[in-house]
This record gives C-alpha cells, sequence and structure tokens, in this order.
C-alpha cells in the first residue's frame, strides 16, 4: 500500500498539479499585494488631485491639461471628472462640462453594479448632460442624446418635457409630460408636471 502511495506521489501529473496549485496560491498572493499597492497608489492619487481642485486660482481647462484624470478604480475616476465637470459648469465651460459628463454617462453604462444604483447614476448624468445642451442652446444633439438614451422613469420624462418646452417644440413637450404623469405621483407632483405644460 506504501508503495502504491509513493509511486503516485512520484506521478509527474501528481507533481505537475501539484505544482501547478502552488504556482496559482503564490501568483495570486503576488497578486493580491500588488493590487494593495496599486489601491494605496490610486488613493494618494486621488488625495492629490482633490487637493489640485481646491486651489482657487485653478481653472478646469487647465487642470484637466495637468492632472492625469484615469483611474483603474471606476468610482475614483468618476467622482474626479464630475468634480471636474461641475467646477467646469461653475465657469461657464459647457464644452469641457458636456464632454466630461458625456464620457462619464458612457462609463456608468458599461460598469457593472446594481440595476438601481446604474439608473440613479445614469438619470443623474443624463440630466447634467440635458441640461448643458438647453445652456448651449443646442436642440439637435439634445433631441438626439434623448431620443438614443430614453429612459423609462419620471425623472427622465420630465427632464424631456423640460427641454422641449424650452425649445418650444410644444408637442414633444406634452407627450413627454404626460408619460410623467403616469407614474404613481401624489397630488402635488401632478399639478406641478401640469403646470409645466405649454399651453
Amino acid at each position: 500500500m506504501l508503495e502504491r502511495i509513493l509511486d503516485f506521489l512520484k506521478n509527474k501529473y501528481f507533481i505537475g498539479g501539484t505544482a501547478l496549485v502552488a504556482l496559482i496560491l503564490v501568483g495570486s498572493s503576488v497578486m493580491n499585494y500588488y493590487e494593495e499597492k496599486a489601491n494605496e497608489a490610486e488613493f494618494k492619487k486621488f488625495v492629490k488631485i482633490n487637493e489640485e481642485f481646491a486651489i482657487e486660482e485653478s481653472d478646469s481647462n487647465e487642470l484637466l491639461n495637468k492632472l492625469d484624470l484615469d483611474f483603474d478604480s471606476f468610482g475614483y475616476e468618476l467622482i474626479t471628472k464630475t468634480v471636474l465637470a461641475k467646477k467646469a459648469v461653475d465657469e461657464e465651460n459647457f464644452d469641457l462640462a458636456l464632454d466630461l459628463f458625456l464620457e462619464m454617462y458612457q462609463l456608468v453604462q458599461s460598469e457593472t453594479m446594481s440595476k438601481a444604483t446604474k439608473n440613479i447614476l445614469e438619470e443623474q448624468y443624463a440630466e447634467n448632460i440635458v441640461r448643458i445642451y438647453m445652456e448651449k442652446n443646442d436642440f439637435d444633439n439634445g433631441s438626439n442624446f434623448i431620443k438614443e438614451n430614453t429612459m423609462n422613469s419620471l425623472r427622465f420624462h420630465e427632464l424631456a418635457g423640460d427641454f422641449y418646452k424650452f425649445f418650444e417644440k410644444n408637442e414633444d413637450s406634452i407627450s413627454h409630460y404626460n408619460q410623467a404623469l403616469t407614474f404613481d405621483l401624489d397630488e402635488a407632483q401632478k399639478n406641478i408636471i401640469n403646470l409645466k405644460k405649454p399651453k
């Protein structure tokens, strides 16, 4: 019996399999170590960028050109680019803000996360994008964005209604406001949407 066990242990498949398992375990440990170091480096980079954002005299274009805003971590990239986009809006640098919000919107769509979180983020970015198209007085691109990214939500349809009303496209505006009214609303919300409808 002992001889059979020794023969099995000497078998090249057993030795190869054991070596492979050991290699995987060592490789996994090394990868975890470097991942932790990478996370630490990403966090330090994130903190440094936020310190740069706090400097009042820096404008959004300067910050974009000066800083590396690309991260391996979805969360860090989302936060830094959103903060920069907000700064660009405050400076009325709508082109940069729009580019950043569109980039983040696409990033959110491609990321794996809970459906509820994804829906909230998509609605937030869509709203910022549509509002900037309104600021830029850009009906065509705004309308295309709405049509290509339609979401079946109260917030989206109300936003689309606001957009079309802004550009005096009353039929489209009323259509979206009516779709918003199909959601479960209290009387106050219904009254607000009905008051928004173009006459």
